[in-house]
This record gives structure tokens, sequence and C-alpha cells, in this order.
């Protein structure tokens, strides 16, 4: 009974987790295309150079995303096999950039508390606090590709500041939940 409790607590928490995450994705996808009739799927490349960045082009990270999307792919009912039989051929990328967050809050006071939000010149005073903060902020780009004509046919783009927790199983976990995010609304389904 503790068992179960403790693994209900862990699925709520991880519910609550993933609902305040600021991975924000776009997806683009050939509408002609039928997704209907793919079943098989291999790698377009070996996957060794994924990226420029070394923090991005290494065989942790590049074995991590790569069983991320196979992860998915299974789920979603797609086999893995040759590159010369399958039916749609998956890449992936990866890219870190410096990003810079820029903050201004102006704080107006008057005699009697907090005064309107202008520069009152008979009763003086108003300060601005302005805040700079750089920060990081990831790219994963996931590639379905049609395997006859090479052909990009779905691409989904998640974006998202890392964090500074390099703790193996957070890294592996954020790769997860990142793909799982990404890859969400693949196949894709016209409406």
């Amino acid at each position: 009974m503790k068992r179960l409790i403790h693994f209900s607590s862990v699925a709520v928490l991880l519910v609550v987790c993933a609902a305040c995450s600021t991975l924000s994705v776009s997806t683009d996808f050939n509408p002609a295309y039928d997704f209907t009739n793919l079943k098989t799927y291999a790698w377009l490349d070996d996957g060794s150079v994924p990226s420029n960045d070394a923090r991005i082009n290494n065989d942790l990270i590049v074995e991590r995303v790569r069983k991320a999307v196979e992860r998915e792919l299974t789920a979603k009912g797609y086999a893995k096999t040759e590159a010369a039989s399958a039916d749609f051929m998956v890449s992936w990328l990866g890219a870190i950039n410096k990003k810079l967050q820029i903050e201004t809050i102006d704080h107006f006071y008057s005699p009697y508390g907090y005064g309107p939000l202008y520069h009152d010149p008979y009763w003086g005073g108003g300060m601005r606090t302005t805040t700079a903060r750089e920060y990081e902020e990831g790219t994963l780009v996931v590639d379905i590709l049609d395997h006859k004509q090479r052909k990009l046919i779905w691409r989904s783009t998640g974006k998202d500041r890392i964090g500074s927790n390099n703790d193996p199983e957070t890294v592996t976990q954020n790769i997860n939940d990142a793909i799982r995010i990404i890859m969400k609304d693949f196949p894709a389904v016209m409406q």
C-alpha cells in the first residue's frame, strides 16, 4: 500500500512538473503527404555530428537523444529497420545559444505611498531598476524525411532554457521529456 501511495505521489509530481515546462514547440509538415503509409523508420545518418557545439556533439548526448526519439516512435507503433527498407528517415539537430533577458521595473513613490504611473515633477521621485541576465537556450529539432525522395515531410522544434544541473539522470530525463513533447504531434493528421 505504501508503494502505491509513493508511486501515485511521484506520478502526480511528474504531471505537475511537466505542466510547468517552459518548452516552446513549433511543428511544420507537408499537408499533402500521406502519413498513414508509414510503418518503419531508419536513421538518416550515423548520428556523428548533430551540432558544431561540443556540449551537444558528444556520444552521451547523441545516445540520449536517439534513444528518446526511438522510444517515442516505438510507442507510436513504428518499427526500426534497415535504411534500404524504411518508409521514412529520422534525423535530429541541436544547438545551445546564449540569450540576454532584460527587465526594467519602474518604482513610483509619492508622499502617500505608491504614486501614479508617471513622474510627478511636483512631488519628485521615481526610480527605475534595470537588470540583465544571461542564460542559455537549448534547441532540439527532429526531422522526418520521405525515404524515397529524401525530402523533409515533418519537422518539430523545441526550445527551452537550459538549467545548471549537470546530473546525468536529470539531463537524460530532460531530454526524454523534451522529445516526448516535441514528437507529440507526429504523425501529422489533417483536421
